[in-house]
């Protein structure tokens, strides 16, 4: 299996998790333990992002995700639902 994009210029809802828990510092390995995936996974999750964003590292990746307002848009839908599950 590979970790190539389909085309679309758009960040999936894990590649915008991972790189969301990136750019608050965790490691791969944190990561993974967290979203209890692979490091693998998480690899493959930020290639893709990296090809969509047009970056080299997970620095670069993180601030243009950021300036596209798709890691805002990530976040922000991650409070909603956490406010929603919390008030069940």
């Amino acid at each position: 299996m590979g970790c190539s994009s389909k085309g679309d210029d758009s960040l999936t809802r894990s590649e915008a998790e991972v790189l969301a828990l990136v750019d608050s510092g965790m490691s791969n390995r944190e990561i993974a333990e967290r979203l209890a995936i692979s490091v693998g996974t998480v690899k493959c999750h930020l290639h893709r992002a990296y090809e969509k964003l047009q970056a080299r590292n997970r620095i670069e990746a993180t601030v243009k995700a950021r300036e596209d307002g798709q890691l805002q848009a990530f976040v922000i839908a991650e409070r909603v639902q956490r406010n929603v599950t919390l008030d069940r």
